[in-house]
C-alpha cells in the first residue's frame, strides 16, 4: 500500500511541473554551462522517459547559447539544472551532449553587465594578456579615449594579473576585449559579489593594519560569503572596494582588496548587439621571419626542433606552432611506452620494429607472441622511440598529429569531413534510423559528423579520421563493428571501437559491441549509426579532449599530467601518424590559407637528433633448443642434476656430476633459430674437480645468451 501512495504521489507531482531528485551523481559545484544546439527540452527528470517541463501551459526548450547553472552531474548523460525563465529560477534536466562548458579556467566570474570606464588611454587586448595583441580597426590598433564607458562582462586572472573583458562601442561598432582591471573604475553601483577566498577586512583602502573589528574582534568573512560591491579606490597600484555585508546582524561597510571578490552580477542588461553593429573580426596576420624567430624563442622550442618548424613558416606562414612542454624525460617517458602491451605494431613488420623482449617475442616457438586480433605485436624500443619523438613528424603531411582537437567551425567544413571519408563506403552516403519517437530519420554521414562536432566542441575532420582509422578496411568494406550483423550484437554499432580492448583472442570487436550494447551513459546502447556517432563522439570529447588528450599525439602517448603513460585511446604505435595523414588530405586547398594551431611536445634529455626509424630484419632468437653431454671413454650420455628446460633461456646452470674414469667430454648444442651462431660446443678435458664452461649463442641480430655448464668430478 505504501508503495502505491508513493507511486502515485509521483504522478501528481510530475503533472504539476514539479522536479524530483534523480538518482546519485557527482555535484557540479554550480558549474556555468551555455546551450550548443535549438530548441533543447528541459525535461522533469533525467530521461527522454521524463515529460517536458511545463510552464504556464508552454513547454520549455532552451535556444542556444541560453546560460545555465549545472548543479550536479547525474548518470546516463545527464545534468540538473537552473536557468531563467519568465524573471523567475527554475530547475530542470536536459542532455548533458547538448551544454558546452566553461572551460577556461582563468574565468572567474563571466555575463556580470557592470558598468565602468577606463582610467587611462588604452589599449583593448583581444585576449587577456599583453602579448594576445590589440583590438584593430580597418586593420590598425586603437586607444580608447580615457572615460569611455564601458560594461564589464567577465573577470579573468591570468599569470595573476586580473583582467576585466569588456564591451564598448567604437566607431559606432560594438566591441569586446580585455583591459587590466587596474585600468579601470567601476561606476558607483550597488553590485552583487561573493568573497572569493577567506580574508580579513578594513577600515580604510590600502592600510591592512586598520583591521575592521566588532566588539573588539578583528572581522573575517569566508569564501562565499555574500556582499555587495559600493564602490572601488586604487592605493599603490593596489584595486581595494568598499563592500556591504551583513556581520552578526549588523550591516558592515568595509574594505577588501579586490582579489577577494569574485562578481556574481550587475545592474545593467547587457547590450544587444543590431546587424550593423557587429566586432571587428580579426583576421590572421602572418609573422615575418623575424617575429617568427622570437616566437619559437618564446615557446623555448629546443634549437632540433627549429629547422623543420622554419621550413613550415616558409611554406605556411599563418600556422602557429606551440611548445607543449611535458616536464618528461624523453628516455623514461619511450621505456615506459615500450612496457609489454602498450605500444603495438603489426607483425608484417621487418624485425626492427617488433620487439624481443620477455613476453614479447616467443623464443621456444620462435615467433613474436600476438597481443591483439590476429596480427598486432609489441613494438620495439627504437619503434617507439621513432613515433615519440615529435621532430620525426614536422613536415606538412604529419604535422596534424599536434592540431589541436577543438571544433574550429571556421575551417573545418563539411568539406573536409568529406575528403577525409572518400575511398570509403561512407563516401557520399547516407543511413536510415527510427528515433526515440518512432519516426523514420535519413542523415547523411558528413551532416552527422559536422552535427557530433558542433554539439561536442571537437573537429569533425578528427572524428571521421578516427572512424576511418578505426572501422574501415577497404574501399568497400567495414569492420564487424559497423555492420550491425555480429551474432549476439545485431543492431549494435560502434564506429570509434570504444571499448574495444586488446585481446590476443581477437575478441577486441566482441568487446566493443559489449560497450555499445550496455550502459545508458554516451546515448548508448548504440542501436543505430546516430546514436553510435554522437555518443562516441561525446565520449571522446568527454575523455580525453577535454582531459588535456587535445592532440592525436596525446590520444596515442599520454604524455600529459594526467594518468601519464595510461589512458590511451590506442595501442598502435603507428595510429596518430597514420591519422594525420588523413586530416592532412581531408583538408586539400585549405592548407595554405588557414591558421592552423599546434601543439608540439618537448621533452628533457632529448637526443640531439631525431631518433631513427628501425632498420635491419635479423632474427633476435639467442635461445638454445638443447645439450648434449657425452662422456668419450664411456660414450654415456650424461644429464644436469636440473634438466634443461628450452623456456629457461639459460638462467639457470647446468650442473653436470661426471665419473672420473670420463676425463674428457663432448658438449655438443642445437639453437632453436637455425640461423643463430653456437660457440664453446666442442671437446673439453676435465682436469678438476670442479670446471665451469660458458655455451655462448650469437642471434642473427647480433644479441647472444650465455650458457653456463658446470662439471664436477666424482
Amino acid at each position: 500500500m505504501k508503495h502505491f501512495i508513493r507511486n502515485v504521489l509521483i504522478i501528481l507531482l510530475l503533472s504539476m511541473g514539479i522536479i524530483l531528485a534523480q538518482s546519485q551523481g557527482t555535484k557540479a559545484a554550480s558549474l556555468n554551462g551555455e546551450v550548443n544546439t535549438d530548441r533543447l527540452n528541459v525535461r522533469t527528470g533525467a530521461s527522454t522517459s521524463y515529460a517536458v517541463l511545463n510552464i504556464n501551459g508552454t513547454d520549455i526548450k532552451l535556444n542556444k547559447g541560453t546560460k545555465i547553472t549545472i548543479l550536479e552531474e547525474l548518470k546516463g548523460g545527464w545534468y540538473s539544472i537552473s536557468f531563467k525563465y519568465g524573471g523567475k529560477v527554475r530547475n530542470g534536466y536536459v542532455a548533458s551532449m547538448y551544454v558546452s562548458l566553461v572551460k577556461d579556467k582563468s574565468v572567474i566570474s563571466e555575463n556580470l553587465g557592470i558598468k565602468a570606464k577606463n582610467t587611462v588611454r588604452v589599449k583593448a587586448q583581444s585576449k587577456p594578456s599583453e602579448k594576445a595583441g590589440a583590438l584593430t580597426y580597418n586593420n590598425k590598433e586603437f586607444k580608447l579615449a580615457k572615460n569611455t564607458n564601458l560594461t564589464i562582462t567577465s573577470v579573468r586572472k591570468k599569470s595573476g594579473i586580473l583582467w576585466y573583458g569588456v564591451s564598448f562601442t567604437y566607431k559606432k561598432n560594438a566591441m569586446e576585449g580585455f583591459i587590466k582591471a587596474s585600468q579601470i573604475q567601476i561606476k558607483n553601483s550597488t553590485i552583487a559579489a561573493t568573497i572569493a577566498k577567506k580574508t580579513k577586512v578594513y577600515s580604510k583602502a590600502g592600510n591592512t593594519k586598520k583591521v575592521y573589528r566588532i566588539k573588539k574582534k578583528d572581522v573575517s568573512l569566508s569564501r562565499g560569503k555574500k556582499i555587495k560591491v559600493l564602490k572601488e579606490k586604487t592605493v599603490k597600484k593596489v584595486k581595494w572596494f568598499n563592500i556591504r555585508f551583513i556581520k552578526s546582524g549588523k550591516t558592515v561597510k568595509a574594505w577588501v582588496p579586490s582579489e577577494y571578490v569574485v562578481f556574481t552580477s550587475g545592474k545593467a542588461k547587457e547590450q544587444v548587439k543590431t546587424d550593423t553593429e557587429q566586432p571587428v573580426t580579426q583576421k590572421p596576420v602572418p609573422l615575418s621571419d623575424a617575429e617568427f624567430e622570437a616566437a619559437m624563442a618564446a615557446e623555448n622550442f629546443p634549437e632540433s626542433y627549429k629547422p623543420a618548424l622554419r621550413t613550415l613558416h616558409a611554406a605556411y606562414p599563418l600556422w602557429t606552432f606551440k611548445a607543449y612542454n611535458t616536464g618528461l624525460d624523453f628516455s623514461t617517458s619511450v621505456a615506459k611506452e615500450t612496457e609489454i602491451g602498450k605500444s603495438l605494431i603489426p607483425n608484417s613488420r621487418i624485425c626492427g620494429w617488433k620487439s624481443s623482449a620477455e613476453g614479447a617475442f616467443d623464443y621456444v616457438n620462435d615467433k613474436y607472441i600476438i597481443k591483439d586480433g590476429t596480427s598486432w605485436v609489441c613494438a620495439s624500443e627504437a619503434a617507439v622511440a621513432y613515433y615519440m619523438d615529435p621532430r620525426n613528424f614536422l613536415s606538412e603531411k604529419t604535422i596534424f598529429m599536434f592540431e589541436s582537437l577543438a571544433y574550429e567551425k571556421d575551417y573545418q567544413t563539411a568539406d573536409c569531413v568529406a575528403g577525409i571519408l572518400n575511398g570509403t563506403l561512407f563516401a557520399g552516403a547516407s543511413y536510415s534510423y527510427k528515433d526515440d519517437a518512432g519516426t523514420d530519420v535519413s542523415k547523411t554521414y558528413v551532416d552527422t559528423f559536422m552535427e557530433a562536432a558542433a554539439l561536442n566542441g571537437i573537429s569533425p575532420v578528427h572524428l571521421a579520421g578516427r572512424v576511418k582509422q578505426e572501422v574501415v578496411t577497404g574501399a568497400s568494406s567495414v569492420s564487424d563493428s559497423v555492420t550491425g550483423t555480429v551474432p549476439g550484437y545485431e543492431g549494435i554499432y560502434n564506429f570509434y571501437n570504444i571499448g574495444a580492448s586488446d585481446s590476443s583472442t581477437g575478441q577486441a570487436v566482441l568487446n566493443g559491441l559489449k560497450f555499445a550494447s550496455s550502459g545508458t551513459t554516451y546515448m548508448r546502447p548504440w542501436n543505430n549509426p546516430y546514436k553510435a556517432l554522437l555518443g562516441g563522439a561525446q565520449y571522446i570529447a568527454g575523455n580525453y579532449v577535454s582531459k588535456g588528450q587535445n592532440t592525436l599525439y596525446l590520444e596515442r602517448f599520454n604524455v600529459t599530467p594526467n594518468n601519464t603513460y595510461n589512458h590511451q585511446y590506442m595501442t598502435n604505435v603507428v595510429a596518430a601518424y597514420s591519422e594525420a595523414l588523413k586530416i592532412y588530405q581531408g583538408y586539400g586547398s585549405m592548407l595554405a590559407s588557414t591558421a592552423y594551431v599546434f601543439y608540439i611536445p618537448v621533452y628533457s634529455g632529448m637526443p640531439e637528433t631525431p631518433c631513427q626509424a628501425p632498420s635491419g630484419n635479423q632474427n633476435p632468437n639467442n635461445y638454445l633448443k638443447n645439450i648434449t653431454v657425452t662422456g668419450t671413454v664411456s660414450g654415456g650420455v650424461y644429464t644436469s642434476v636440473i634438466p634443461f628446460n628450452v623456456a629457461d633461456g639459460g638462467k639457470n646452470e647446468y650442473v653436470y656430476n661426471i665419473p672420473a674414469a670420463d676425463s674428457s667430454i663432448i658438449i655438443s648444442a642445437e639453437a632453436v633459430n637455425a640461423k643463430a651462431v653456437i660457440n664453446g660446443a666442442a671437446t673439453y678435458q676435465l682436469t678438476q674437480s670442479v670446471t665451469r664452461i660458458p655455451i655462448t649463442v650469437t642471434a642473427e641480430d647480433g644479441t647472444t645468451r650465455v650458457y653456463t655448464l658446470v662439471f664436477n668430478m666424482v
